[in-house]
């Protein structure tokens, strides 16, 4: 015997053509040519949005943080034992720097990164819209 559980969002899907009422638990009463309510569509688009919004900038700070490794790893000839040896040497010379010269160093790094991720924001920008456009109006047929 199949276990049949009915919430309250059941009763927003349309019924399968074919599925037959348990015994003693209702079945949605709408045809399957119903749209969901407009409050619900609107819901939908904004959390679709949201998430690829989210997937968008998630990407762009992979990218953003994943340049200096690359650029490191260029020095280095592509040879992880000169990479670990460049990465040692900023290292130690960040840490025998003073007070002042480390926050110029980590203002002028955060500045940087910060312009890059919105120099990748704004070449992906179109993309990024032509592919949240029809991804809606895929959802609208």
């Amino acid at each position: 015997m199949p276990l049949y559980l009915v919430t309250p969002f059941d009763h927003l899907a349309t019924p399968v053509a074919g599925d037959a009422a348990p015994p003693g638990l209702p079945v949605p009463a709408t045809s399957a040519g119903d749209n969901p309510p407009p409050a619900r569509r609107y819901f939908a688009d904004l959390w679709y949005i949201l998430v690829k919004a989210g997937a968008f900038l998630g990407a762009i700070y992979l990218m953003v943080l994943g340049l200096p490794l690359l650029a490191f790893l260029m020095l280095a000839g592509g040879d992880p034992e000169r990479l670990f040896l460049h990465l040692d040497n900023l290292a130690a010379h960040y840490l025998a720097a003073d007070h002042n010269a480390r926050a110029a160093f980590d203002q002028g790094t955060a500045l940087g990164l910060f312009g890059l991720a919105t120099l990748i924001a704004i070449w992906r920008l179109p993309a990024f819209l032509d592919a949240v456009q029809a991804g809606l109006a895929e959802g609208e047929k």
